[in-house]
C-alpha cells in the first residue's frame, strides 16, 4: 500500500507531493516568507516531521498501533488450554520478549521487543485491565523516509472481559532515533517522537483504532545542529483513517 503526504490548499503555494508507503495524508499547508532564506541542509521541515511521525504511528511499519496491538494479542493468547487473559493471575507481573518484522509494499520494519505486563482484577476475581511496559529497538525502511530507533512504552489496556466489544487503551510512546529522508531536503537527522493517547478504541473484531486521539511530538535535530520542534494532535476516525492536525494549523488526513 502506498502513503502520501498531498496538499488541499496552501496561501502561497501547492506543497510537493509526498509519498508514504504506508499512509495517505492530505496536508493544508501555509508556507513562511523567509523560507527561501533556509539553507536545505539546515531544516527539518514540518513536512518531514510528519513523514516521520506517520511512519512512527502506521502498523504498516510497525508503529505505534502495530505494537499496541501486539500487546492485546499477548493477553488474548495465553499459553494455557482456554487462551483467555482471565488465566492470567491479577497483581503478578508476567514478561515475555519477541521479534517482529514485516513487509508492506515498498517498506519493510523489524523490531525487537520486551514486554512486561500485569494483570488487575479491580475488585473482583477476572482481569478486566493490563498494565504494560515495553523497550527495545525497531527499524524501518520505506521509499520516502528510514528510521533506526529506541522504543519505550507504558500501555493501559481496558475491557478486557468478554462482554465488551472494544479495548479501551491509554499509553506513551516513545521512540528515539535516527531518520534518513530521501524526499524534499533528503535531511538525516535524529529526533525524538512522543505519543500520548487518549482513550483509543480498538475493535476486538479486527483490531482498528475506532476512535481516540493521539497528541504527537517531534523534536528533531539536524545535522548541523540546529533543533526544530514540531506538535500535533491525531483524531481517529474510524475506517482505519485519522485526521492529523499540527501546531502549525495545517490538517494531514492518513489512511492505511
Amino acid at each position: 500500500m502506498k502513503q502520501s503526504i498531498l496538499p488541499k490548499t496552501s496561501k502561497r503555494n501547492r506543497l510537493a507531493l509526498l509519498t508514504l508507503a504506508t499512509l495517505a495524508l492530505t496536508a493544508i499547508s501555509c508556507s513562511n516568507d523567509d523560507d527561501s532564506t533556509h539553507n536545505t541542509e539546515e531544516t527539518i521541515t514540518e513536512e518531514e516531521a510528519v513523514e516521520a511521525i506517520a511512519m512512527a504511528l502506521s502498523p504498516e511499519s510497525g508503529g505505534m498501533v502495530e505494537q499496541t496491538n501486539q500487546a492485546i494479542y499477548t493477553i488474548e493468547e495465553d499459553n494455557s488450554a482456554t487462551n483467555k487473559g482471565e488465566d492470567y493471575e491479577c497483581g503478578v507481573e508476567y514478561e515475555s520478549s519477541y521479534n517482529i518484522s514485516g513487509q508492506s509494499g515498498s517498506i519493510s520494519y523489524d523490531a525487537s521487543l520486551v514486554w512486561s505486563w500485569m494483570m488487575d482484577c479491580g475488585s473482583g476475581t477476572i482481569p478486566s485491565a493490563a498494565d504494560f511496559e515495553l523497550s527495545g529497538t525497531s527499524s524501518y525502511d520505506g521509499p520516502r523516509i528510514s528510521s533506526e530507533a529506541t522504543t519505550a512504552a507504558t500501555i493501559n489496556i481496558q475491557n478486557l472481559e468478554d462482554g465488551e466489544s472494544s479495548y479501551v487503551v491509554n499509553e506513551t510512546f516513545t521512540f528515539t532515533g535516527s531518520q534518513e529522508s530521501f524526499v524534499q531536503n533528503q535531511n538525516a537527522f535524529t529526533s525524538t517522537i512522543e505519543f500520548t493517547t487518549t482513550n483509543l478504541t480498538i475493535l476486538k473484531a479486527n483490531y482498528n483504532v475506532a476512535s481516540g486521539s493521539v497528541y504527537a511530538s517531534f523534536e528533531g535535530r539536524a545535522s548541523n545542529g540546529n533543533s526544530y520542534d514540531y506538535s500535533g494532535t491525531l483524531i481517529f476516525t474510524g475506517n482505519q483513517t485519522a485526521t492529523l492536525t499540527m501546531g502549525s494549523g495545517n490538517t494531514y488526513d492518513l489512511a492505511w
